[in-house]
């Protein structure tokens, strides 16, 4: 008989109990400005993976809290740029795709809100700021072609 000693990884640390977690190396009240805007890219993350159809951009909302460069930005609007969209009336997603896209781009609205807010407490790159606002742009042209 083989036996297989297993260690779990341990989820609970117990440090968060008071109210407090770790965030920027620092430990800051879970209701604070920063671990909200976390928060918040964490739910359009989860949303797009949901979604599916736009890995790279799951991708970069994972490293966000690091350096975006200007070349992610360069890269969301070149995404924006190779659409043919002309709209000229309200649109009104009628497929769930298009619906759900839709829906994680006015999630993205509120990251980009908070993400303002926190730029006003503490120092934000201004990429991720630009990131953000043409992240909105782009999702909403994904939502459109679904609905096609």
């Amino acid at each position: 008989m083989v036996i297989v000693n297993v260690v779990k990884k341990m989820i609970t640390t117990k440090t968060g109990d008071e109210g407090q977690t770790t965030c920027g190396g620092k430990r800051v009240d879970k209701d604070d400005l920063l671990v909200e805007v976390i928060g918040e890219i964490d739910e359009l993350q989860a949303i797009l993976e949901l979604i599916g159809g736009v890995e790279d951009v799951v991708n970069d909302l994972s490293g966000i809290m690091g350096e975006i460069g200007n070349n992610k930005v360069f890269k969301m609007e070149e995404k924006i740029a190779e659409s043919s969209l002309d709209l000229n009336k309200f649109v009104v997603f009628k497929s769930k795709k298009a619906k759900e896209m839709n829906w994680a781009r006015t999630v993205c609205r509120r990251v980009e809100r908070r993400m303002v807010a926190l730029s006003k407490k503490q120092v934000v790159d201004k990429n991720i700021l630009k990131y953000f606002n043409r992240l909105s742009d782009y999702l909403f042209i994904k939502a459109v072609e679904l609905d096609k």
